[in-house]
């Protein structure tokens, strides 16, 4: 009885075994395998990012790991129904903490094995951090002695890759002598920190700035300006200007200073017809922005000494065009008075004053508005004759700007006259 019942065994696995024999000769199960699989990756701070994974003839679920833990309940990270095989990773938003070694996996089950795609880098590029000048955090105004050397240190914080710092001038030129950079990793070592500094000797009051940008961020962004003050001379004052505007500028801020004589230098140039105690600018344009006026007097040693210095800005105007206030009937009644005994065809000029460039579409001829064309020169008629109107953008701004050179110019022919007879005088002759 028991030979038989060893004998029934030995059968029974001998039937399993020829079972899972013919099983596997058949094809068995059909193991899992990668479609497609991640690739190192990089991506830009902020934005989205996908790692795809899709498996073939898929049986277990689909998951992943980043540095080896699993990267479930993040709610940034989603992953694709692996029920058709789709196993993609979408990370949105992307930041800089999400940087590492990825991986998809899929388990096994019902006899097949589990699979695991090769480990791949997701490498995450942030934009530099608002640089910022240290010497400027509690005061955008630094004063030091002439001839001393100033040091200036510019941080950026989080870019990656690292921040390249540059500075610059209060006229937009770079600086360059004299620059040392240092580039440490953060605290959450993904990103980085740059500091810049900068030594220099200045010989006169400046405005220094610096600005931080990488490559995958090209544009950057710029500090704050601090202003470097000499012991002893004038704060730089702003002064804000807009097309047309005057001013008058006093050498000791509005206050008179009695008979003392007065230098006024523009740009560094001076200005040797004035000598009064304010320094009066008529019909400002753009052309002068970002000059800079000095106003200088002799001290008891007999030196000069600035004072005063003020940087005129130029201020876009955001006014509503506007016509002059007459109507061109009155113009020509005007004119018609003048030259009543005149018997002559007339060419007028429309001036309007707008800070606008396009032509206009319609002229006040009349007392009311008349449609007119590009370029079309309008004819009106009175009592007195006929009269032809030809309107010009920006009239106003033009006949002032014609005024303003032909005073500049009659200066110059003044200046070179007397250079001239400068030259011509006889030797020996005072």
């Amino acid at each position: 009885m028991i030979k038989s019942t060893i004998n029934m065994f030995y059968v029974t696995i001998l039937l399993v075994c020829l079972l899972e024999t013919q099983n596997t000769v058949n094809g068995g199960p059909a193991p899992q395998y990668f479609i497609s699989t991640p690739q190192n990756t990089t991506v830009t701070a902020g934005h989205r990012a996908l790692l795809s994974c899709s498996v073939g003839n898929i049986v277990g679920t689909c998951q992943w790991t980043k540095d080896g833990l699993s990267v479930d309940g993040v709610s940034r990270y989603q992953l694709g129904a692996d029920r058709n095989g789709l196993c993609d990773l979408t990370i949105d938003p992307v930041l800089p903490i999400d940087e590492g070694v990825y991986q998809c996996q899929v388990s096994g089950g019902h006899g097949v094995a589990p699979i695991s795609s090769a480990p791949v880098s997701l490498s995450v590029n942030s934009e530099p951090g608002q640089p910022y000048i240290v010497q400027a955090m509690e005061d955008g105004v630094m004063e030091v002695k002439e001839g001393e050397e100033v040091e200036l240190q510019c941080e950026s914080q989080g870019g990656r890759p690292p921040a390249e710092i540059q500075w610059w001038d209060g006229e937009g030129r770079r600086i360059v002598s004299d620059v040392t950079e240092h580039v440490r990793r953060m605290e959450d070592r993904k990103t980085f920190k740059t500091v810049s500094t900068l030594k220099f000797k200045p010989l006169a009051g400046q405005k220094i700035k610096c600005s931080a940008h990488n490559d995958a961020f090209s544009e950057g962004k710029v500090s704050d300006y601090l202003e470097v003050v000499l012991s002893g001379q004038p704060k730089l004052e702003l002064k804000t200007l807009e097309d047309g505007d005057s001013v008058k500028i006093f050498c000791n801020n509005e206050k008179t200073l009695g008979d003392t004589k007065f230098k006024w230098f523009i740009n560094d140039v001076e200005i040797f017809d004035e000598t009064k105690s304010f320094l009066e600018i008529q019909q400002f344009s753009k052309s002068y922005d970002k000059s800079k006026v000095k106003c200088s007097v002799k001290d008891k040693r007999n030196n000069d000494v600035v004072i005063r210095v003020v940087e005129l800005v130029y201020k876009q105007s955001i006014r509503e065009p506007k016509a002059l206030p007459k109507t061109f009937k009155e113009i020509t009644d005007r004119d018609s008075s003048k030259r009543r005994n005149k018997k002559k065809q007339t060419m007028f000029t429309c001036i309007v004053e707008e800070d606008i460039a396009v032509e206009p579409k319609y002229v006040w001829i009349d007392g009311k508005l008349s449609k007119m064309a590009t370029d079309e020169t309008v004819e009106a008629t009175d009592q007195n004759g006929k009269y032809k109107c030809k309107v010009i953008p920006r009239g106003m701004k033009k006949i002032k700007k014609m005024s303003k050179d032909f005073k500049n110019l009659n200066k110059l022919f003044k200046k070179m006259s007397k250079t001239l007879a400068e030259m011509t005088l006889p030797t020996g002759t005072n």
